[in-house]
């Protein structure tokens, strides 16, 4: 929303500025021809992306070029102020500067978008639950809400609840446009405690946490990188770690789980138990936004 709005607003102070330093009435009629350029400009860099992921892609460019053309615009009259007024000066210059701040701007947003280094940044912080829940169903389950959490979630966290076992699958994320909704593992079981030597299980769970907000990263610049092979994008990711292994699966459109085994030689059962966990998710309502049918259409049918 701020790039959106930054892009609309841009081109309007531009031309408010070209006015201002000139001297002239503000011309609306001016300023929507700029904007209406723009706006092209953005539509035909979004068409040329051929994807609704990469629209901030899109703008970045759309405020790096805007940001050139006011920094050309400042340039070119403080060359032309030699013996100017101050106002005049402090105007150019001004329009000079604007113009550098929208082009580093706009060149940072991008660099830190694709390199995933806001990313980074933004994950760091340590989310703290809102609601933390206690089953003893045979081993203790500790299950962790977040503000998100919504009542469609209960259905999904109780078919969580039941693939989780000390033994296997030991960690369930549920994630919702890159935000968890909610958590539940079986951390606490004492045949574990080899696994925490290092690390609390307090920690391990807040590490899981952060590593499922980065996965929503991760995966869409993997499904990028499939578009160039003519594939659909990725309903399962195994990332297999040698001391266990970290899953991905895709429920539908930016809401997906992520599970962890760690215990390595349980990977394949653990795989499979979320494969089955997913599929059954697949056909509950939920509050993510629709589209799982079109997706796994997209990917060449639902998952195995």
């Amino acid at each position: 929303m701020v790039g959106l709005g930054t892009g609309v607003i841009a081109p309007i102070c531009v031309e408010a500025l070209i006015a201002y330093i000139k001297g002239e009435a503000y011309s609306f009629v001016r300023a929507l021809v700029v904007l209406g350029v723009i706006s092209l400009a953005a539509l035909v860099l979004f068409l040329v992306r051929a994807s609704g992921k990469n629209l901030r892609t899109s703008l970045d460019a759309v405020l790096f070029i805007t940001g050139l053309a006011t920094f050309g615009i400042g340039v070119s009259y403080v060359a032309d102020s030699a013996g100017a007024s101050a106002v005049v000066l402090a105007k150019a210059w001004g329009t000079t500067f604007l113009g550098l701040l929208i082009t580093i701007t706009a060149g940072y947003s991008h660099i830190a978008t694709r390199s995933g280094s806001a990313l980074l940044l933004a994950t760091r912080r340590v989310r703290r639950a809102t609601h933390v829940e206690q089953y003893d169903v045979g081993a203790i389950l500790i299950a962790h809400r977040y503000d998100e959490y919504q009542d469609a979630d209960q259905e999904v966290e109780e078919k969580c609840r039941e693939a989780l076992h000390p033994q296997d699958l030991q960690f369930i994320g549920y994630y919702v446009d890159g935000r968890c909704r909610f958590h539940i593992d079986a951390l606490e079981a004492p045949a574990l405690n080899p696994f925490f030597r290092r690390s609390s299980r307090d920690e391990r769970r807040q590490a899981y946490e952060r590593t499922g907000r980065q996965l929503d990263w991760l995966v869409e610049q993997l499904d990028t990188y499939m578009q160039h092979l003519s594939g659909g994008i990725l309903i399962r990711v195994v990332f297999d770690v040698e001391q266990g292994a970290l899953y991905y699966c895709n429920l539908d459109e930016r809401t997906y789980l992520m599970g962890v085994t760690m215990i390595q030689d349980q990977v394949l059962v653990a795989d499979e138990k979320i494969r089955r966990l997913a599929n059954e998710l697949g056909h509950l309502p939920r509050s993510g936004p629709p589209g799982l049918t079109a997706i796994r259409q997209v990917a060449g049918g639902t998952a195995p």
